[in-house]
């Protein structure tokens, strides 16, 4: 069995993750330092509302960085797809790309892309991102197998989504699908811990347990169908 693809999907899960972690981590250290330097003394009020400022920085501080690392990651890829295959097909190879790792990987790579970003700003949750990207994506490999196939047969990513649809092979989608919206929740309970000081241990606990079982019933189901053979 050829271990390429999930050794890369490890490598940028962990990055990810490391780099949450990172931030939250320093984040906290420098809200701690300023929070100890405060008088003691000062009136209460003024206290309260100097940490609630000071911490709103260091967190907006810590959005700013993070989306600014999601936008260099996607542009870099732009730039790498349109300067090897042109503007259109670079471009339509994207999205083919970011449809097979929202949707036919069980770790939630370019869905943190979008969900990341949204949880930032927005405060939606990143396992509801992407639940609704994962829907999206199978409405769109769904509809180019049967309207436009030779457009979802486009390079490695594309050929291993229409082979997943002419077997019959769902269960992938399926293990992806949930594999990535655990996953994406186990990331959203982390910067949840380090901005809210709040952790859903039921939560944490069940989507780590539906994250393992559907990686190994991926797994499976990608050696059952020959489906590795793409990545050799």
């Amino acid at each position: 069995m050829n271990y390429t693809l999930f050794i890369i999907l490890v490598i940028i899960l962990i990055i990810y993750i490391l780099s949450l972690i990172f931030f939250g981590t320093f984040s906290q250290k420098l809200f701690n330092k300023r929070f100890d330097k405060q008088n003691i003394e000062k009136d209460i009020s003024t206290l309260a509302e100097t940490v609630e400022y000071d911490f709103e920085h260091i967190k907006n501080k810590t959005n700013f960085f993070t989306l600014t690392a999601i936008f260099i990651i996607i542009a870099i890829l732009l730039i790498y797809y349109i300067v090897k295959f042109g503007v259109i097909k670079g471009i339509w190879r994207i999205i083919i790309t970011w449809v097979f790792f929202t949707i036919a990987t069980p770790t939630p790579q370019s869905g943190l892309l979008l969900s990341i970003p949204l949880k930032l700003i927005y405060k939606i949750p990143m396992d509801l991102t992407q639940i609704i990207a994962s829907i999206v994506c199978l409405i769109i490999i769904f509809g180019l197998h049967f309207l436009a196939p030779q457009a979802l047969n486009v390079g490695m990513f594309g050929k291993v989504m229409d082979a997943v649809i002419k077997n019959n092979a769902y269960l992938i989608l399926v293990t992806s699908s949930i594999g990535s919206t655990t996953i994406s929740g186990l990331i959203n309970n982390i910067i949840d811990f380090f901005s809210l000081k709040k952790i859903e241990l039921d939560k944490v606990l069940s989507y780590f347990i539906l994250t393992i079982v559907s990686i190994v019933y991926y797994n499976e189901e990608m050696k059952k169908f020959n489906l590795y053979k793409y990545f050799q």
